[in-house]
């Protein structure tokens, strides 16, 4: 796939071509559909990020119209050029969210461009649907360091907000995290502090202060504190991840049978999994400087809460490392007869119960 010069012999007359990332004048036209761009970067980063998900939606959402005859079929057509765009909505967002949790922040951006255009034309330019894609961008120009484009975007997702006081705190919590994820970028801390403050407190309403799809907001605090070298605090707010993550997954392991749960998203495990990495890395450094049994038994709690989540996804190998990592600090820190220790030695079990299982199925499908 690439991006070619744009015939100007063809050129309809006062037609203007713009790129799709910078809405600058374009000279380039992918030669797989009607996008347009300023540079061959541009087209790389475009394609990369989401265009090879959507470039054959693009060619029927912005080609010619077809001739269709009666009023009837013309509104079928209609119907289904929408539901088009409602399909890639969903996909453009969700795909900017993967880029984001991977720190891919360059390759989020053109998802995040889609998801707003199509939301504009299915939802109209003021509605509160425009908010997450307003975020998306937020994120991903924070993540780039463009600070000052970041903040127009939450300011638009702020004044939508204004406008439609019935928006939810889900879409409140959403935006104080992004403030709050700016405010810390320019150092401004105690505003920071704040805008997190508000975030935990938007999330604990929407979800319950002790749901899983509350746990960034209580990391996001902890990571400012972090900043500060106030690592009492951070400490504190990290425990509370680590706690939220465990308590859903340990009921997810003996209730679901290894079955997804409904509760979180896909995108949201990866984000989990940042997190807890992030977390575990800290206390491990500190563990570095202070090897006590406190300090190691925090640090296999995060070995053993990572273990989980890569037991949710699948990856039941490395989730089986983690958790022979953890079981084997808690068994030389607690004891054998803790609960940590006992805890961990059961979902080793369940572990390999699962792998067991997985091992004969495959075995038996592999049979002619």
């Amino acid at each position: 796939m690439t991006a070619v010069p744009i015939n100007r012999l063809s050129k309809a007359k006062g037609a203007k071509y713009l790129c799709e990332i910078t809405g600058a004048p374009a000279t380039l036209v992918c030669s797989e559909c009607p996008v347009y761009f300023a540079t061959k970067e541009h087209f790389d980063v475009w394609w990369r990020g989401i265009g090879n998900l959507i470039a054959q939606d693009i060619v029927v959402l912005r080609g010619p119209p077809k001739m269709i005859g009666s009023e009837e079929e013309r509104h079928r057509r209609n119907e289904e050029l929408m539901g088009i765009r409602k399909e890639l909505l969903e996909l453009c967002t969700e795909t900017a969210q993967k880029f984001l949790v991977q720190g891919k922040y360059e390759l989020a951006v053109p998802g995040a461009l889609q998801s707003l255009k199509f939301a504009i034309e299915v939802h109209g330019s003021e509605a509160t649907e425009l908010v997450p894609s307003y975020l998306l961008l937020a994120e991903a120009n924070l993540g780039l360091r463009r600070l000052k484009i970041a903040e127009e975007f939450l300011s638009l997702a702020n004044w939508n907000i204004l406008k439609h006081p019935q928006a939810g705190a889900s879409l409140m919590s959403s935006l104080q995290r992004n403030f709050g994820r700016l405010y810390a970028a320019q150092q401004r801390y105690n505003e920071a502090l704040q805008a997190f403050a508000t975030d935990i407190y938007h999330s604990s309403l929407e979800f319950g202060p002790e749901n899983i799809r509350s746990a960034p907001s209580y990391f996001h605090m902890g990571r400012v504190f972090q900043s500060h070298q106030k690592s009492y605090r951070a400490t504190s707010f990290y425990t509370k991840v680590v706690e939220v993550y465990q308590k859903f997954l340990e009921a997810w392991m003996d209730e679901s049978g290894g079955e997804p749960s409904s509760e979180i998203t896909a995108v949201e495990i990866e984000e989990a999994i940042e997190i807890v990495k992030h977390i575990t890395d800290y206390r491990e450094k500190r563990a570095e400087e202070d090897p006590s049994d406190v300090a190691r038994t925090e640090t296999a709690d995060g070995r053993y809460t990572l273990g989980l989540l890569q037991a949710y996804t699948g990856d039941l190998s490395t989730a089986g490392e983690n958790l022979n990592t953890a079981l084997e600090v808690f068994l030389s820190t607690v004891g054998v007869s803790h609960d940590k220790t006992k805890n961990c030695r059961r979902r080793l079990e369940q572990l390999w119960k699962r792998e067991a299982a997985q091992q004969a199925l495959e075995e038996q499908q592999g049979q002619p």
